[in-house]
């Protein structure tokens, strides 16, 4: 199963047992996932891969299919094979899901997709997950090497996992952390294995996500030139997103009708969130409450907002904060695993750290950037020019094609 000596089929696999688990709570069905999706570390994988020359695959399993299929994914010209599956039940504990989970990956029919595409490589999304063990072996029965990414999952969920991880991860020719806090952590972890670990960010189309007019952009969506706004999108998932801690500080930021709010998602907690919003959430917050894939829309916002935050407890190495700040704008960001690493330099990578559960730095910070539009823009310029240097398709396509290539040998 190889290809030529430069172009490589590599597969990619996204996380969740089926891929129902991630399309559901954000409202999307298989034919979106194909039609309509682009970003995220899956399709930028696509694209960066591609720009290089690699022929990137995407394979995943789905419980509205009853035999494998293939489609071409609109945004990147991606084949994107499904194979069919059950989404395993609830064990009676962590160990039974584990091992449901791992007996209920339909091997046989990745096998089969991997064999018909003369696949040379499989790259997973999430190492610390059961979908990469069984990679591990089927891996092995290919005699093709196996690399994973870490997208934030950072926790084994049952002691089979953690035994079964030893293995997997020897078997493992290579790993992408673009998180240094993730690296010390699998150092600790892991002290007998040593894989090679690459420091490869996301990437991101900057050529696409750069600012319109932002007079133009405020007129079509409604909002007074005057107004502070400031902007939040993506999945709403309340404990890793930290949107309770988000809410908590704009509350002290202050109730100004001359400044807002907007949270752009959808996710497996909008209830509870829209619970949260009428009980504490301040006048003064807009939440546009669908997961939206209309790429111009969420460009228009960036480029009328101000200033991005985002409060997160958990993130592995998220596209969101790099989309605004590749349309020039400031960036608040907790120092969540993952975004002290996109904002390396401090203010000179065009951002403002502050601590995890801490509302009041973070509304110190916004405050702080309201009452100085020319620290505003000099983070903003700082920041498009971050993503462009570290961040961009070109540059994270080259940098995994050279890991890829020295280590796949």
């Amino acid at each position: 199963m190889t290809g030529d000596q430069t172009s490589k089929v590599i597969a990619l696999f996204p996380w969740g047992d089926v891929i129902e688990e991630f399309l559901e709570p954000i409202g999307l069905e298989l034919q979106d996932f194909v039609e309509r999706m682009t970003g995220g570390w899956l399709f930028g994988y696509a694209a960066a891969l591609r720009s290089v020359g690699q022929k990137p695959i995407i394979v995943c399993a789905s419980e509205r299919v009853t035999k494998i299929e293939c489609y071409e994914h609109f945004g990147t010209g991606t084949p994107i094979w499904i194979a069919p599956a059950r989404r395993p039940l609830q064990g009676h504990s962590p160990a039974a899901y584990s091992l449901r989970r791992w007996s209920q990956t339909p091997l046989s029919a990745f096998r089969e997709i991997l064999s018909r595409s003369k696949c040379d490589l499989l790259l997973a999304q999430e190492y610390e997950y059961t979908r990469f063990d069984a990679l591990a072996w089927l891996a092995r029965g290919l005699n093709v090497p196996l690399y994973a990414t870490f997208q934030g999952g950072d926790r084994t969920l049952s002691w089979i996992e953690a035994a079964a991880r030893q293995l997997s991860l020897r078997a493992c020719r290579g790993l992408i952390v673009a998180s240094s806090a993730e690296r010390s952590r699998l150092a600790r972890a892991y002290p007998r294995i040593a894989p090679d670990i690459a420091d490869i960010p996301n990437p991101l189309d900057t050529r696409e996500w750069q600012a319109m007019d932002r007079v133009e952009a405020r007129a079509s969506l409604g909002l007074t030139q005057d107004c502070f706004t400031v902007l939040n999108h993506g999945r709403i998932d309340i404990r890793r997103k930290g949107l309770d801690v988000l809410l908590e500080a704009w509350a002290r930021f202050g109730d100004d009708p001359l400044t807002q709010l907007v949270i752009i998602g959808s996710g497996q907690d909008s209830q509870a969130f829209a619970k949260l919003l009428r009980e504490s959430g301040p006048s003064n917050v807009r939440w546009l409450s669908s997961y939206t894939t209309d790429r111009t829309l969420i460009r228009r916002w960036l480029s009328a907002a101000d200033v991005y935050v985002t409060a997160s407890r958990v993130e592995g190495m998220p596209v969101a904060p790099l989309e605004a700040m590749a349309c020039g704008l400031p960036v608040v960001a907790s120092d969540a695993q993952g975004l002290p690493d996109i904002l390396a330099d401090g203010e000179a990578s065009g951002g403002l750290m502050v601590r995890q559960e801490q509302p009041e730095e973070i509304a110190q910070a916004l405050a702080r950037l309201r009452a100085d539009g020319a620290l505003r823009t000099k983070l903003g310029a700082a920041a498009r020019r971050r993503v462009t240097e570290k961040f961009s398709i070109e540059a994270v396509g080259a940098a995994l094609d050279d890991f890829l290539t020295a280590t796949s040998r």
